[in-house]
């Protein structure tokens, strides 16, 4: 019988998520195992003295889920780094999207092996440098951050540094809702080197064309045609896949777009779509749909 593998938490409270038991097969007997107690370790609100965010109301924390046993494994583990939409925060996944419980019933069940999850707050950045919001009611009271210079040159090395993580291409990914799955798709195309796998969640892909805030907010079409990414090019970029629900009236067409324009260059990805809307019921499930593909990278 293979041992469950388990989060401890350590938020404010002890947080304890009782599961459901699995059955473990062998070729002579099949063995129940019973309900256990799952944990979880949450390290919340990180706050790294930036040099690039310096609005003393905007410190962008983030956190950190982690292997109850990091600390005396011994091991390094992959990391996704998954992003909240618009409105929402570092807690978005935890409190919303029951990321703790979705992981480690995928672990236990032996779909993927232990990894680490580092949820961001980017407020309203779009996960870009200098957004600028004036002018645009309801979000022109947001400031202008630099938060992708924040994101990729303080937080990831801080991660790298203060967590067992590993550090390689293979075993790094981004994913992401909403805004979030702009934010993954942005720098899985930008950063190509740094990222195998990428998951946009109803990712509002047409950047800032709703917007007309198009210079700092491309779209998944003009990063390609600004980088010149081509059929030399696309086996070094990230897995890329775009799953959206069917009847999202908010990012449902951008989506189609950008998989057309996938399409008409011959860009290997994956565009999926089942019933629902721009939610969190639809979010859940994808992010479930993305465990065993991201196993092909995080299980290497």
């Amino acid at each position: 019988m293979r041992n469950l593998f388990r989060y401890h938490s350590i938020i404010s409270m002890a947080f304890v998520a009782v599961a459901a038991s699995f059955a473990v097969s062998s070729c002579k007997s099949k063995t129940i195992v019973p309900p256990v107690p799952y944990e979880t370790v949450a390290v919340n609100d990180i706050v790294i003295e930036s040099v690039y965010i310096t609005d003393k109301d905007y410190d962008c924390p983030f956190n950190v889920i982690l292997p109850s046993d990091y600390k005396t494994s011994g091991k390094k583990y992959p990391v996704l780094y998954l992003l909240h939409g618009m409105s929402n925060d570092n807690y978005a996944w935890q409190r919303s999207g029951n990321v703790v419980e979705l992981t480690e019933v995928a672990v236990n069940k032996g779909v993927i092996n232990p990894f680490i999850i580092v949820l961001p707050n980017a407020y309203m950045t779009f996960y870009v440098d200098d957004l600028d919001w004036s002018g645009i009611p309801v979000f022109e009271m947001y400031p202008k951050l630099k938060f992708e210079s924040f994101f990729t040159k303080e937080l990831q090395p801080y991660v790298e540094k203060n967590f067992p993580v590993m550090t390689d291409r293979e075993h790094t990914a981004v994913a992401g809702l909403s805004m979030g799955g702009y934010g993954a798709s942005y720098y899985a195309f930008n950063y190509p080197e740094k990222y195998s796998y990428c998951a946009s969640f109803s990712g509002a892909v047409s950047g800032g064309d709703w917007t007309g805030i198009t210079d700092v907010l491309p779209s998944v079409e003009d990063i390609f045609k600004r980088k010149g990414y081509d059929s030399k090019s696309f086996p070094s970029l990230p897995e890329y896949v775009m799953d959206c629900g069917e009847d999202d009236i908010i990012c449902g067409g951008f989506n189609d777009e950008t998989d057309e324009y996938l399409k008409s260059i011959n860009f290997p990805h994956v565009y999926r779509s089942f019933p629902g809307g721009h939610e969190w019921d639809y979010w859940i499930a994808a992010y479930q749909r993305m465990l065993p593909e991201l196993a092909r990278h995080f299980n290497k």
